[in-house]
């Protein structure tokens, strides 16, 4: 693979009087037909990238991409804050880490994992509340635990109180925002407009991400009310969202098959889905100080779904409870090791207060 702008030069004046060279915007074009292995990186500028080559890529960049096509064998890992299309005929394993909208087309071979937060409101890299387009001047995410609900009762003539325990309350977010300025009287009018209908707590919660902590999604709800400052050309206020989870709950969901370690990099536990597809007959799991057993065949076709947070175990939409023992355990903080056949998969998303 040869090198564009080796030498690094920007603004370079031209030997011949010819004028300056990369004194404005270009593109780069990259195009491999060669074996080996690549990597494109700390691109700022346009570029389009075809590979049909042998050999496993690496592809880092955040700016804006022509679509990427690849042919080639190999492994390759794209890591993308940018909306392109993907297209993959090529034979090798792939790792998508995304904070974008693309089009993926597959028809190559080989193993897949895509990791994808999907949202509906987002903090952009400009501090930008999308889709709204106004400026979020301060929040108030960084709190640091939430409210308590206290369960206590009184006893008459008895000093104090009996505490029957606390559980984690729902917690406000809120947002300090300002509009654009130079806005004329009907924009303020669609703006005010256009924040009643992605607001409208009737449509339900919302996810939320920032994008200098994509990792934690915040499930938002309209609740309260918005007071307007108005000034001549632009607004200023408040958006009060309520989390009615407690929890701030990880952008990505998790997944382990086989076995292995189970890492939860939240800092309470969490609860996981364990998928057991059969043929099998009574599969049983080491679940760190755990075994769980499923007693009975797991037919061909069919899978054992366990979900430690609602407690239940369906088999092909059934209730299949009776046959499963060893209780219903969470996810703690760290590490935790698996022991299991690889028709079992562990599906999770860290969790923080």
């Amino acid at each position: 693979m040869s090198f564009y702008n080796k030498g690094v030069k920007y603004n370079f004046k031209m030997p011949d009087g010819g004028g300056m060279y990369n004194s404005a915007l270009f593109i780069v074009v990259v195009y491999d037909v060669s074996a080996g292995s690549d990597a494109i990186s700390s691109l700022l500028a346009s570029i389009f990238s075809t590979d049909s080559g042998a050999g496993s890529e690496s592809v880092l960049a955040t700016v804006t991409l022509s679509p990427i096509s690849d042919a080639g064998t190999g492994n390759d890992s794209i890591s993308l804050t940018s909306n392109i299309d993907v297209s993959d005929t090529g034979i090798g394993d792939e790792g998508l880490f995304l904070t974008c909208q693309i089009a993926i087309a597959d028809t190559g071979i080989g193993q897949e994992i895509v990791g994808i937060a999907k949202t509906f409101f987002i903090i952009d890299s400009d501090s930008v509340l999308q889709p709204l387009g106004v400026l979020v001047l301060q929040d108030s995410r960084y709190d640091l635990v939430p409210p308590l609900k206290e369960y206590t009762d009184e006893i008459p003539g008895r000093h104090g109180e009996i505490n029957f325990g606390n559980k984690l309350d729902g917690r406000l977010l809120e947002l300090h925002v300002a509009s654009v300025d130079g806005l004329a009287p009907e924009q303020k009018e669609a703006l005010k407009r256009d924040f009643a209908k992605y607001l409208n707590p009737v449509t339900g919660a919302k996810n939320l991400i920032f994008s200098d902590d994509i990792e934690k999604t915040y499930t938002v709800k309209y609740a309260g009310k918005i007071d307007l400052t108005q000034y001549a050309d632009w607004m200023e206020f408040v958006i009060p969202f309520k989390i009615a989870n407690p929890y701030i709950i990880g952008s990505f969901e998790k997944k382990q098959t086989g076995s292995g370690a189970l890492f939860n990099s939240g800092n309470v536990e969490t609860p996981v889905i364990i998928q057991i597809a059969g043929a099998i007959t009574n599969p049983s799991i080491t679940f760190g100080a755990y075994t769980l057993t499923y007693t009975g065949i797991i037919p061909d076709g069919q899978t054992l779904v366990v979900d430690t947070e609602k407690k239940t175990v369906m088999l092909n939409g059934a209730n299949a409870l009776n046959n499963w023992s060893g209780g219903f355990p969470k996810l703690q903080p760290g590490n935790t090791s698996v022991t299991a056949d690889n028709k079992v998969t562990f599906i999770w998303r860290e969790r923080w207060v």
